[in-house]
């Protein structure tokens, strides 16, 4: 353990130098008071990856704040990172890299030209389409359920939430997922970024249309357990799609955060479909997914104080039980009604990537309210057309 700790010490304060010369925040290699000098190293490289890597995916925090992990919690970290388990020898540049945002820039010489929208006389059916995702990132389960919907066959390609080597060779730029690449049968090369972006663009040309929003549906609002979720405080009224769109990110996607990743258990059973993937080594898969444990798990403790929630469970019921009372309001099986728009599919695809979950398991047996709406953007859905849906498995 303390050789260990020795080569710890090391990298952290040579990733040190690097976040100075980067100007990343010091406040990512702190630590609190009381931890013991000997699990320091080890807290050092949670605490990094923990701010350095998810502060852009869910919101940076505030300088000189601390997150509150008790010294157990510490000691736990400590101890994984002593048995080599994964945090060995991760640098600053490395944990920025780790889920680095599960959410353009101008094209370059031979690579897909990045785009906010489609052509109007493309047919994605006739097209080669690939996604670049995380299985278990909210987002990229956004882009799924849309493409699904409009009956278009794709390729997944899943990427290693390290060194995100698979894409590389198209956005080598941009270090977030999903990614939509699309190469068209008259050689037209585009990609897509931003999973916003990507479910109205392929509603667009995807010969289903958006449905928008039905007349009657009201404007999103806080419940008791998310007061400090929404609105948030760069908030600026649009029209109510655009709230609700708003609203999927700034507050269902942190009760997702909150839930499949509360505890240990739950938060190695969101990680365990690294481990069944065919093209990640034995060692590729078992690192990845277990600093993932333990970061996102670190990431959701810190999330429940910033936002004081006291029950993750009930802050994600209170949110569904919200949105399908608008839904309710709308008066049709969608919230645009007869037919499911935008904000159907980014709550949609939000909530799949909880497939396999205990977080899946426990909403569908509690928030009774919604499974209407679940079960009709099942059936409209319909099955992955994912050619490759089988290669890895989620959940327990």
């Amino acid at each position: 353990q303390a050789v260990v700790a020795a080569s710890l010490r090391a990298r952290t304060r040579s990733s040190a130098r690097v976040a100075a010369e980067q100007g990343a925040p010091m406040a990512s290699i702190r630590l609190l008071p009381h931890v013991r000098r000997s699990c320091r190293p080890a807290v050092d490289s949670v605490r990094c990856i923990a701010t350095s890597a998810f502060a852009p995916a869910l919101g940076k925090r505030p300088r000189g704040r601390s997150a509150a992990f008790s010294l157990s919690d510490w000691r736990l970290a400590g101890g994984l990172a002593a048995a080599g388990i994964a945090l060995d020898g991760i640098s600053v540049q490395t944990c920025r890299r780790f889920a680095s945002g599960c959410e353009s820039a101008p094209a370059k010489d031979g690579l897909p030209e990045v785009v906010e929208s489609f052509p109007s006389d493309l047919s994605l059916q006739n097209s080669t389409v690939r996604l670049y995702q995380f299985e278990s990132c909210p987002f990229c389960r956004k882009a799924r359920g849309v493409l699904d919907y409009s009956r278009v066959p794709y390729e997944i390609v899943e990427v290693h939430p390290l060194s995100k080597a698979e894409t590389k060779g198209i956005a080598a730029d941009y270090k977030k997922v999903p990614i939509l690449e699309v190469r068209s049968a008259d050689g037209r090369a585009l990609q897509m970024r931003d999973s916003k972006n990507i479910v109205k663009a392929v509603l667009a040309v995807g010969g289903m249309g958006n449905g928008g929003t039905a007349a009657k549906v009201p404007a999103p609002s806080a419940t008791a357990s998310t007061g400090k979720m929404w609105p948030p405080a760069d908030f600026e009224a649009g029209s109510i799609e655009e709230q609700w769109i708003r609203w999927t990110d700034a507050v269902l996607v942190q009760c997702i955060v909150l839930n499949v990743y509360r505890n240990f258990s739950e938060s190695a059973e969101t990680f365990s479909y690294l481990l069944t993937h065919p093209t990640f080594s034995w060692l590729a898969a078992r690192s990845a997914a277990a600093s993932g444990t333990v970061v996102m798990w670190a990431v959701a403790k810190h999330r429940k104080k910033q936002f004081g929630v006291p029950d993750e469970r009930a802050a994600l019921f209170e949110s569904l039980d919200l949105f399908a009372s608008a839904v309710s309001s709308g008066g049709g099986k969608f919230l645009g009604g007869d037919q499911p728009g935008a904000v159907d599919f980014n709550v949609y695809g939000i909530m799949r990537s909880t497939e396999g979950c205990q977080t899946e398991r426990d909403f569908t047996e509690q928030c009774k309210g919604i499974l209407p709406w679940w079960s009709a953007m099942n059936e409209v859905v319909g099955p992955c057309l994912a050619t490759n849906a089988n290669a890895v498995q989620r959940g327990a």
